[in-house]
């Protein structure tokens, strides 16, 4: 768990700037400050860096969006990464903490899906890597007393045109006193060194080795582990249920009912799994006119039928489909689908009275953050989300009702103890948000 951590303002600038004697690059929106303004004014410093230099040249990239496989961990460094200049052997990763700063510039929350994560963040990232870099320039010229068209930087060092250089690590402690500057220069992409050129991913070594942490691998002293039974049918509800055998499984502690249904919970996930098996629920499935899929398929059928919107024309074509030699028309459908990601849906949920702590894979953290923040009844500010690795998402983890996220913070106000709520394969698969259903018309006329 240590691999992915979520800073406070203090241990960022203490961990970044100051114990580490590095620089720490905040990116400010609208604005920049210096980090020296940042350090005079505290608790003004939002954790909104994306870039921290360590003084072992350890070069740590603050990534604002989920990596479940899609390679954002490598893809977004690298847009640093070239405008910085810097070492890529010495490149490291964390997942960045939920904070403003670190939202979809096109979206407005912090989330990840679309294949927005290059598009949206292209020139932000570069301009990070690109104004840390200037920055370092000039600790160089003022280390050296030179001017600053005498220096450039190249794989992590500054050097002179006389050909002495310094590393980024014995210039960080210098840079960090360096205003960060307002506009920087963008190389040309003819320059490209890292971007559009292979590279090897940087999250592959902790996941062949071990060290990724997913959702699933969390693990807090004194956690407990739940499995919630819940409707068979979205909109259901429990009519009544009985829980004396699911409490007669060795290690089940509680078994408690929460808006999504009953929770089995156990120092364990087999003794949860078993518990829950022995429940014995009565549901109440509401009307059964509202669980037609076929009926849906019938109302898309008809509605593919109608006119509706047009988004674009070119002449007339319904005066050219009355004189077309040979009309081609096609039906395509697509039934509502489960996601499947690999690693079915976990939450870690630390709650107490004045906090709520969260582990999870998560695509979606600010919509997450803000339903788990009613549910505990906080304000959004006293919810932390660390976002784990993800095993697949694919839309699964980016739901606006954060089903898995809710579902865990009902279950640890309910116990009030730390608690993972994990969900089975057949769980996700049969209760999940599915991806739409789709149903289209087409009509083409050949002259």
């Amino acid at each position: 768990m240590s691999k992915i951590i979520n800073l406070s303002r203090r241990d960022f600038l203490k961990a970044g700037g100051i114990a580490c004697a590095g620089l720490v690059l905040g990116f400010y929106l609208p604005h920049q400050r210096s980090l020296t303004q940042a350090m005079a004014a505290e608790p003004l410093f939002d954790p909104n860096a994306f870039l921290r230099i360590g003084a072992d040249g350890t070069v740590t990239m603050i990534v604002n969006k989920s990596e479940m496989g899609q390679g954002v961990y490598t893809s977004l460094p690298m847009l640093i990464a070239e405008e910085l200049e810097c070492d890529w052997s010495k490149v490291r990763v964390e997942a960045a903490p939920v904070d403003p700063v670190y939202v979809n510039l096109q979206t407005g929350i912090q989330m990840t899906g679309g294949s927005m994560s290059v598009k949206v963040e292209w020139e932000r990232m570069r301009k990070v890597g690109a104004a840390a870099r200037e920055m370092l320039i000039s600790a160089a010229a003022e280390t050296w007393k030179v001017e600053r068209s005498s220096l450039r930087a190249e794989n992590g060092k500054v050097i002179h045109s006389s050909g002495k250089a310094l590393t980024y690590a014995q210039l960080a402690e210098t840079a960090a006193r360096m205003p960060v500057p307002e506009k920087v220069p963008l190389k040309d992409p003819s320059a490209f060194t890292i971007i559009g050129k292979p590279r090897r991913r940087l999250d592959t070594p902790m996941k062949v080795n071990g060290r990724g942490l997913f959702g699933y691998d969390v693990t807090r002293p004194g956690m407990l582990t739940a499995l919630v039974a819940r409707p068979p049918v979205f909109g259901g509800k429990v009519k009544s249920f009985e829980a004396s055998k699911a409490k007669a499984i060795p290690d089940v502690r509680e078994v408690v009912q929460v808006e999504s249904g009953i929770a089995v919970v156990a120092d364990n996930f087999w003794a949860a799994k078993r518990g829950r098996d022995a429940l014995q629920i009565v549901w109440d499935n509401g009307p059964p006119a509202a669980l037609s899929t076929q009926a849906l398929r019938e109302q898309f059928a008809a509605m593919a039928q109608s006119p509706g919107m047009t988004a674009r024309k070119d002449g007339d074509p319904e005066k050219a489909f009355a004189s077309v030699s040979k009309r081609v028309s096609a039906e395509y459908e697509v039934p509502y689908l489960a996601h499947a990601a690999m690693e079915p849906l976990n939450c870690f949920v630390d709650l107490r009275p004045d906090s709520c702590e969260i582990w999870t894979g998560t695509q979606f953290q600010t919509v997450d953050r803000d339903n788990a923040a009613k549910v505990a009844g906080l304000n959004p500010e006293k919810v932390s989300i660390h976002t784990t690795l993800l095993g697949g998402g694919f839309g699964r983890r980016a739901n606006p009702h954060s089903d898995f996220v809710v579902m865990g913070v009902e279950v640890a106000r309910a116990v009030k103890k730390p608690v993972k709520v994990v969900w089975t394969r057949e769980d996700d698969i049969k209760g999940g948000s599915y991806r739409p259903m789709w149903y289209s018309s087409l009509n083409a006329g050949l002259d």
